[in-house]
């Protein structure tokens, strides 16, 4: 038997500590706890971002940090894209459809066939811009059929053609379908994965629920030995002929499962289940990095789950409850981060009382400090724990304090009174925009005076504001809007829109990456979903425990707050947020 250092090139190394970064194959002895360590693989699966759009048998493509969410129940035509952190919205497919063939990558895919309102033919292809309809068109109109491959080497087979299921196969050439040597068992809602020359279906409705299993060869359909351990219908898949990984079905008519399993070629074996039981979602990536959306009770249908077999454990971004503030109240000022925040002014109920109430947050609790000298409600906020301001307010203020850590002062005199105005930056340099009174205005602060600058694109009141006074984010706000826009110190340049208009909100976060969470997507009532920036697109991220809106924020994209409420009750609830992280999992391994 080799040796270790004939195998990698060098001997175990003796360290008293865990190397930081440890490589994969890499071995060491910790003499401190006297224990041989190295990288484990570790296999499970982890939430994710929810879809923008609930999907029910939707069309797939990509991989999993790169995927398209496209058509389902019912009668989409809309798209998302996934960029490995959240989704996005992307072009609309010219025909919306469910339970439709579909493959390829978030540049190059295709869609054939679905449902409704009949089955059909058709074929449309993506570019990375657009859906276009091509001349191709399926032999055999049918929808909930199998499907893989690529834009330019597509497969489509079994499925149900409005009278009975279908065993036909056909493959595509970017161009035109042809057809190609039948299954040997007529099924529908079957799972497929691989390529048009080497792939797999499994399961399906013959029209009971099956095990069989079957090969293709690029030529014709082989019936296996192995067959999946029990019978099921509209599960997932992804992966390749030779390493499969299968997902969620239903194994009776009533029986939604969270059952994975792997596949090499060969036999199936068992893999960590799936957090939420799922049926006819869909799939992206490989056996050891999956990624899965969509499908139908009890999965809402924006439920997205990852699979990773990794050296690295990897924890999914989440809110978690924080402590209560102790003054109940909503439309409140907020500045710092999520281990040292301020919250300051508002409106509390009962009482209909606007507040001068300050208090700081060490990460766990918030502790009451001296009042600000003017109570008030719907103002601007920014900078940190011990360097604050606040301005505008509730009716229409102009005045602005400045917080020192421990006092609250008068500092420089808005030259517009306004309220439900948002602010960006640091208390010697900070920027003002929106509100009502002057919807489009914008001040500069340089710590003792404010000064006019260029006006917003989009005008606005009760939005969210976040980054520096030479790089700022201005998102959402009345009425509803997805208008977004950067400013660079001097002037706003309009970007890529939110994916949900939303108004009363919190944000937190710098121009190249931040988060916008909570508030009202229409009418009176709030939500608890978020979204992310990344200095090009907005995208969506992890919802928060409670629905609430008129709240304060601060932090980072990665490392948020978010505090208080105000929908027909004040709150005192406050939500942290922690953006996914990854860490090597060291193992413990024994020696014989």
């Amino acid at each position: 038997m080799a040796a270790y250092k004939d195998l990698i090139g060098q001997k175990i190394t003796k360290v008293t500590s865990n190397p930081g970064e440890p490589k994969t194959g890499q071995m060491w002895y910790n003499s401190t706890d006297g224990k041989l360590k190295g990288l484990g693989i570790i296999e499970a699966w982890s939430s994710a971002s929810p879809l923008i759009v609930a999907r029910d048998k939707p069309g797939n493509a990509g991989t999993q940090t790169a995927a398209l969410a496209f058509g389902g129940s019912p009668n989409l035509t809309s798209s998302d894209e996934y960029n490995g952190t959240g989704w996005k919205s992307a072009p609309a497919l010219n025909a919306g459809k469910e339970g439709m063939g579909s493959g390829g990558t978030t540049s190059a895919a295709w869609k054939a066939g679905g449902n409704p309102p009949t089955t059909t033919t058709a074929t449309e292809e993506y570019n990375g811009s657009s859906w276009t309809t091509v001349p191709g068109t399926l032999n055999s109109g049918r929808y909930i059929m199998g499907s893989c491959g690529t834009q330019t080497a597509g497969l489509c087979c079994g499925g149900y053609n409005g009278s009975g299921n279908n065993n036909e196969s056909e493959e595509y050439n970017g161009t035109a379908w042809s057809e190609g040597n039948n299954l040997n068992t007529a099924r529908r809602t079957l799972t497929t994965f691989g390529i048009q020359t080497a792939a797999i279906a499994v399961g399906g409705q013959t029209p009971s629920v099956t095990t069989a299993t079957e090969s293709y060869d690029g030529t014709s359909w082989t019936t296996l030995p192995a067959t999946y351990p029990v019978a099921f219908s509209d599960g997932s898949s992804s992966g390749t002929q030779t390493a499969g990984l299968i997902f969620g079905g239903y194994t009776s008519a009533a029986d939604v499962t969270t059952t994975t399993r792997k596949f090499d070629g060969t036999t199936y074996s068992s893999a960590p289940s799936m957090g939420t039981a799922t049926s006819r979602g869909a799939a992206a990536g490989s056996q050891s990095a999956t990624l899965a959306f969509g499908g139908t009770s009890p999965n809402p249908g924006t439920v997205v789950e990852e699979f990773n077999a990794s050296t690295n454990t990897i924890t999914a971004a989440a809110w978690a409850s924080g402590g209560n503030l102790n003054t109940n109240r909503g439309i409140l000022g907020g500045a710092g981060t999520q281990t040292a925040g301020l919250g300051f002014g508002g409106y509390t109920l009962p009482g209909n009382a606007t507040s001068n109430a300050t208090e700081k947050y060490d990460g766990s609790s918030w502790t009451s400090v001296n009042n600000m000298g003017t109570a008030r409600r719907n103002l601007g906020g920014l900078g940190t724990q011990t360097a604050a301001l606040g301005f505008g307010g509730n009716p229409n203020l102009n005045t602005t304090e400045e917080y020192d850590g421990t006092n609250w002062t008068a500092g420089g005199t808005l030259n517009t009174g306004r309220q439900n105005l948002a602010g960006a930056g640091t208390q010697t340099a900070g920027v003002a925009f929106g509100g009502s009174s002057d919807p489009d205005a914008t001040e500069k602060y340089n710590g003792t005076a404010w000064t006019a600058g260029n006006n917003m694109n989009t005008g606005r009141d009760t939005l969210v504001g976040f980054g520096l006074q030479t790089a700022a984010i201005a998102a959402g706000g009345s009425p509803y809007t997805t208008a977004s826009e950067s400013y660079n110190g001097t002037s706003w340049t309009a970007t890529n829109s939110m994916n949900v208009g939303r108004m009363r909100a919190m944000g937190a976060g710098t121009t190249s990456s931040g988060l916008i969470a909570f508030g009202k997507t229409s009418g009176p009532t709030a939500v608890s979903s978020s979204e992310g920036w990344n200095g090009t697109s907005w995208f969506s991220q992890p919802s928060g425990a409670n629905a609430r809106a008129y709240l304060a924020g601060c932090g980072t994209a990665a490392s948020a707050l978010g505090f208080g409420s105000w929908n027909q009750t004040p709150g005192a609830q406050t939500e942290e947020f922690t953006g996914e992280t990854t860490a090597a999992n060291i193992a413990d391994f024994t020696t014989s």
